[in-house]
């Protein structure tokens, strides 16, 4: 009954209503849409405050009475934008321009028995997850392992930029966690390590990895992954990613890698969310007895800066050997 276009990404349904699928990669995509009723902004939180804004003002077409945006996220981080927006004591919320719906594991009549058994046993193994995908609250932030870090867009031709190497890392997921794939740039001279892209998807297969690495034009870096996952090293290089190489894993490599970047002044592009999102909640264990913190980070929100850790090896020394390269596809 309705028709969809996937190259266009649209769906017209039969009384003559519109849906639109966008990307806020880039705010210039949005601004020539008029005529909007309603923007439905999926994940919202992994957008930034600018996106919000620009998508109000979409909302204004006079033909339309009731214009409505409906913004839908799991309460992440209390730095996050939507905290502040709507649900910090200091945010002015007009309750006759706003309404806010809360619900939990509990509202959803889909879940069985072990789905609802993994969502509570977080409590035991993932206090902040706890939090937020079972109680429906933003977390609380403990002692931060990066506390300070600036948002900005980046482009790699800026003249501060240009001619620092460049790192690429990967850490692998598949069902529970991401795979995540990043390029970064070091300034080990005036201690500043760059954040410029990122991939950061769940359930890839190799391939699909291989492939994206090669739709981003890095077929050919020094790509730095995860040493635990020797088989999917391999399928990489199977599947065209010669260069990839794991990196040194050790009884410390962790806190070492860690330690090495925070040396520096850290600048991560805007479009970044998910390496933001975990620098806003990558904290510290706390001792149970004490309640000291201690030297060792809290397993959770740390895919993409484990691929960042990997990617910075060669400067760590924590890379193993280069990589292969076959000498009939590079001289």
């Amino acid at each position: 009954m309705c028709r969809v276009n996937k190259s266009n990404r649209t769906i017209h349904l039969p009384n003559g209503a519109v849906f639109l699928f966008k990307g806020m990669d880039d705010p210039e995509k949005i601004k020539s849409i008029k005529g909007l009723s309603d923007v439905v902004m999926e994940e919202a939180s992994e957008f930034n405050q600018d996106d919000f804004t620009q998508l109000t003002l979409r909302l204004r077409e006079p033909k339309h009475k009731k214009r409505q945006l409906f913004c839908m996220f799991n309460p992440v981080s209390k730095l996050n934008w939507t905290y502040k927006q709507w649900f910090d004591p200091k945010a002015k919320v007009n309750p006759e321009r706003v309404s806010i719906h809360q619900s939990t594991y509990k509202d959803n009549h889909f879940l069985d028995a072990d789905n609802i058994a993994t969502i509570e046993n977080l409590k035991q193994t993932n206090p902040a997850y706890y939090k937020i995908y079972t109680l429906g609250e933003f977390a609380t932030l403990d002692k931060l392992v990066f506390p300070t870090f600036t948002k900005r867009r980046l482009y790699p031709e800026e003249p501060q930029l240009r001619d620092l190497p460049d790192l690429f890392g990967l850490d692998f997921g598949y069902s529970n966690d991401p795979s995540a794939f990043t390029h970064s740039k070091i300034d080990m001279k005036n201690k500043r390590f760059y954040v410029l892209e990122e991939y950061v998807k769940k359930g890839m297969l190799n391939n699909e990895i291989a492939n994206v690495i090669k739709q981003m034009g890095y077929t050919k870096e020094v790509i730095t992954a995860d040493a635990a996952e020797p088989k999917s090293i391999a399928e990489l290089k199977r599947d065209g990613i010669y260069r990839i190489r794991p990196a040194k894993k050790g009884p410390d490599s962790i806190i070492q890698g860690i330690q090495f970047l925070q040396q520096f002044e850290w600048i991560v592009d805007d479009r970044c969310v998910k390496t933001i999102e975990e620098l806003e909640n990558y904290t510290y264990k706390k001792d149970r007895k004490t309640g000291e913190y201690i030297n060792e980070p809290v397993d959770a929100y740390n895919h993409c800066i484990d691929s960042l850790r990997y990617g910075s090896a060669e400067f760590n020394g924590l890379a193993s050997p280069k990589a292969t390269i076959l000498k009939n596809i590079y001289i």
